[in-house]
């Protein structure tokens, strides 16, 4: 019964002694913690942005809606053949702005979309700077898995 219990001890002991943390390792590890977490940010700060969408999306959706509009609208004009040309280059014309308005608003739409997507990865890509830098100076460090 004495040996069961000295064994009991001595194994209690031991895992006491592998699973406690010296004070001056804990210290080391706030200390590389802090100083990884700083470096990272400044790798995640230097991270290059992607490619903004090129501005005038509005612009590029309205002229595109005014050549389609004036194609639709002549294409009409010319369906009727007693028609007066006035009539026929007014209505062209009223079918070019309609689609030029309907333009702007889908080109518009489009590049927002693609500033909110490069946003986006933008924030994804900081987010994977920071802890691929975070973890290679902690390993570095001698802390792997931190």
């Amino acid at each position: 019964m004495k040996m069961q219990t000295s064994i009991h001890w001595t194994v209690a002991a031991l895992a006491l002694a592998l699973t406690h943390v010296p004070p001056v390792e804990s210290a080391t590890l706030a200390e590389a913690q802090a100083e990884c977490q700083g470096i990272a940010q400044q790798q995640a700060a230097n991270t290059p942005a992607p490619a903004q969408p090129q501005a005038g999306g509005r612009a590029r959706g309205a002229a595109v809606g005014a050549m389609a509009g004036a194609v639709k609208g002549k294409s009409k004009a010319n369906q009727y053949g007693n028609v007066s040309d006035q009539a026929a280059e007014e209505y062209t014309r009223n079918q070019a702005q309609d689609a030029a308005k309907m333009g702007a608003v889908v080109g518009a739409s489009k590049q927002r979309q693609q500033r909110r997507q490069s946003a986006s990865q933008q924030s994804a890509a900081s987010g994977n700077a920071y802890n691929q830098a975070y973890s290679a100076c902690m390993a570095g460090k001698g802390f792997p898995g931190q």
